[in-house]
């Protein structure tokens, strides 16, 4: 039996080419049991041997927040894969109860989310800071644990090898095929 593994994400879309193409994808060609959960309205479907499963969509932020991902977290424990690698910070949590369960966890970390939160127009400006500070606190305090931490570009990965040394970057780099 091949070994199953489950993509999460409450944001991202079933095609996004990072999660889809070059990591669900790529494992389904090299033989996995790929399965692949997204919120976004569309419904269930295998698409390049890639077992896609939606939880529904919703337009609202903090709908997505504690909804989706809490819909997202249910249909992972349906589908009881050996390893899950989730892709938004929303979904810490979920991944920490997934870890205590016994499974493998990746923690695909695309963005440095403490940075932005100092950018975000809809969190009071005096607020920032203390949520920026408070986030990473909670971020770094659970990554830790995770199986993996794979980052996005090399800074990422700098901030959290202090934290988990089983951390790597994959870059989101263009695919050169698209290009000749």
């Amino acid at each position: 039996m091949n070994t199953k593994i489950c993509h999460i994400t409450s944001v991202h879309s079933r095609r996004d080419v990072r999660i889809f193409l070059k990591e669900c994808s790529f494992l389904a060609q090299h033989g996995y049991d790929v399965h692949l959960i997204v919120a976004d309205g569309k419904g269930d479907e295998l698409i390049n041997e890639v077992h896609v499963h939606d939880v529904g969509f919703t337009t609202n932020r903090l709908a997505r927040i504690l909804k989706s991902a809490y819909r997202a977290y249910k249909k992972a424990l349906e589908i009881d894969a050996a390893i899950y690698h989730f892709h938004d910070p929303e979904l810490i949590p979920y991944g920490n109860k997934l870890l205590k369960k016994g499974k493998k966890v990746i923690y695909d970390v695309h963005e440095d989310v403490p940075r932005q939160i100092l950018a975000k127009y809809y969190i009071p400006a005096y607020l920032r800071r203390m949520i920026s500070r408070l986030f990473e606190s909670y971020e770094n305090r659970i990554a830790s644990k995770f199986t993996v931490i794979v980052a996005a570009t090399a800074f990422i990965r700098e901030r959290f090898i202090k934290i988990n040394y089983n951390c790597i970057d994959i870059n989101n780099y263009p695919i050169l095929k698209e290009f000749t």
